[in-house]
């Protein structure tokens, strides 16, 4: 049995609830860091969600048949979300590791600001997808 595009992307939406939720909980606790294998299992799921799960999203929805697809404003303002989530995990995730280094001096200001960004746009985008979720069953459900 194959998951529809909805399935997949509901599941890939869990995984990157939890991820923020997580990223979140570590802005709250800050100035405390987390320990190492925190931060390694945060990093791992910032570059699996940016360059599996946003590249999956934009795919699906491009290759949903024209008539039940968002349109091409829909899928640019998509594309540029994931772009700047990109980088801003990609930024997220060095300063992350760069905070494990012996003696790093740490800027609790610049990494709150980097988490707060990172899962703000990525629950942006989520809210998008789901927008754009509802108009393509709106044309793949009868009535």
């Amino acid at each position: 049995m194959t998951l529809s595009i909805f399935e997949i992307l509901a599941d890939d939406h869990i995984v990157q609830r939890r991820l923020c939720q997580a990223l979140e909980s570590v802005a709250d606790r800050l100035p405390v860091l987390p320990a190492a294998d925190e931060i390694s299992w945060l990093c791992k799921a910032i570059r699996r969600v940016t360059s599996t799960h946003f590249g999956r999203a934009e795919r699906l929805f491009a290759e949903l048949p024209l008539g039940h697809r968002p349109g091409p404003a829909f899928l640019s303002a998509l594309r540029e979300m994931h772009q700047f989530d990109r980088m801003h995990g990609e930024d997220l995730a060095s300063e992350l590791w760069w905070s494990l280094s012996p003696g790093a001096a740490r800027d609790v200001g610049k990494l709150s600001y980097m988490l707060r960004c990172f899962f703000d746009g990525c629950r942006r985008a989520i809210a998008l997808k789901e927008s754009g979720i509802e108009i393509a069953r709106r044309g793949l459900i009868p009535g």
